[in-house]
């Protein structure tokens, strides 16, 4: 009788400690890598959100991985080596219509914040027939965003767009070399003698382009609903604290993009406030331009985006409450 008492007490000895050892499982942070292409506004939710720890507010932890091109992050989605990306939004859509199995979750912005800079001799946009605009790579956004510009003024067949083959800085130091009349990008960085000037800013044509999207793979996204949608929520949460939090914001801004100079923190800082959007829906309007632009207008949103998750968030009131009584 008493081995049974014994053997009964130990059992629940060690049950109560195996209860234990599951609850403090279960509270470690879940790790997620989020990688993301762009050193500009539109990854400032992100890096505010991670920075304040919204994440582990949702349970998870998250580490940040820059991948210069969307595509990669594309390719790492589906390699398995990253959770989440932002990418922009033309390459998820062209991963998605090459039936590649991931899906936009959230936007960014609508409207295309970037601007048309070009060289001092630039004064109206017919200057540019004969001359020549650089690009990242073709295919990408400041690709895309040119040939739209183009298009719409009718100079798609009068100037040459030439890639290369890097980021924003390879471009930036063709313009400083005169190797390029222009470029399409958000900020252009070049030495301060460089006369550089904005010729058109590309939100003032009215044309809505989604900037960037929010991607997952579809297998993830159907297996980790909740930590998805945790995701998402930790990213609206980061960029409500960028409208709340300038000090901290500009810290971080600082430290995520490398930036030293105040001047273009601060303008980073605006760009972000006034271009990303509180409620981080992809609109269809602004996924309509980049389908039309790739001559696939009549393809189902549903092949590419699902926005149930930021659906739910407003009709929840989340998004509301972030911004009441500030």
């Amino acid at each position: 009788m008493k081995k049974t008492v014994l053997f009964s007490f130990g059992l629940g000895v060690s049950l109560f400690l195996w209860l234990l050892g599951s609850q403090a499982l279960a509270a470690e942070p879940k790790k997620i890598t989020f990688g993301y292409s762009t050193i500009g506004p539109m990854a400032a939710g992100l890096w505010m959100a991670t920075d304040m720890g919204a994440f582990e507010k949702y349970g998870m932890q998250a580490s940040l991985i820059y991948i210069p091109s969307g595509a990669v992050v594309m390719q790492a989605l589906l390699g398995g080596d990253l959770h989440a990306g932002i990418a922009a939004s033309n390459s998820v859509i062209n991963a998605a219509l090459n039936r590649a199995p991931i899906v936009g979750i959230a936007g960014t912005a609508n409207r295309p914040y970037h601007r048309l800079w070009v060289q001092p001799e630039i004064n109206k946009i017919e200057d540019l027939r004969g001359k020549t605009l650089g690009v990242t790579r073709y295919g990408g956004l400041s690709d895309n965003l040119t040939q739209i510009l183009l298009k719409k003024y009718g100079l798609e067949e009068a100037v040459k767009i030439r890639q290369f083959g890097g980021g924003t800085r390879e471009v930036a130091a063709a313009f400083q070399q005169r190797v390029v009349q222009g470029t399409v990008t958000s900020d252009l960085v070049v030495d301060s003698h460089v006369p550089a000037k904005i010729l058109i800013n590309l939100v003032d044509l009215g044309i809505p382009y989604s900037m960037n999207m929010i991607v997952v793979s579809r297998d993830y996204y159907n297996q980790n609903r909740e930590s998805v949608g945790g995701m998402i929520r930790a990213y609206t949460e980061g960029v409500a604290a960028l409208h709340y939090q300038k000090d901290r914001a500009l810290k971080i801004l600082a430290k995520y993009a490398r930036i030293e100079d105040p001047k273009r923190i601060e303008g980073l800082y605006a760009d972000a406030n006034a271009y990303l959007e509180r409620v981080p829906r992809l609109e269809k309007d602004a996924i309509y331009t980049i389908l039309d632009f790739m001559g696939k207008k009549g393809t189902h949103l549903d092949t590419i985006v699902d926005s149930s998750i930021v659906d739910g968030m407003v009709r929840e009131g989340f998004v509301e409450k972030l911004y009441k009584k500030r």
